[in-house]
């Protein structure tokens, strides 16, 4: 599937467009979300995750979306237990 493919399903998923670009570009390099380094990022990173969790079907675990979705959520995971 093509970048331009990808993009049009992270944007109808809810993926801000000015974050979509740099997003597929790791997604594609690394197969899933950046490490979250900072509390603006981890902020950023849950709001995304909200709003595209919202837009992802019950079950779909295989869609390029939903394994940005999976990875996303192990990053916010990995910074909050970071910050306890």
């Amino acid at each position: 599937m093509k970048h331009r493919d990808y993009r049009k399903m992270f944007l109808a998923a809810g993926m801000p467009e000015d974050q979509v670009d740099a997003v597929l570009d790791h997604f594609h390099a690394d197969g899933g979300a950046a490490d979250i380094t900072s509390a603006a990022e981890y902020e950023t990173a849950k709001s995304i995750y909200a709003v595209m969790d919202a837009s992802v079907p019950s079950g779909d675990f295989h869609s390029p979306v939903a394994r940005y979705l999976i990875s996303l959520g192990v990053r916010i995971v990995a910074w909050e237990d970071q910050a306890a």
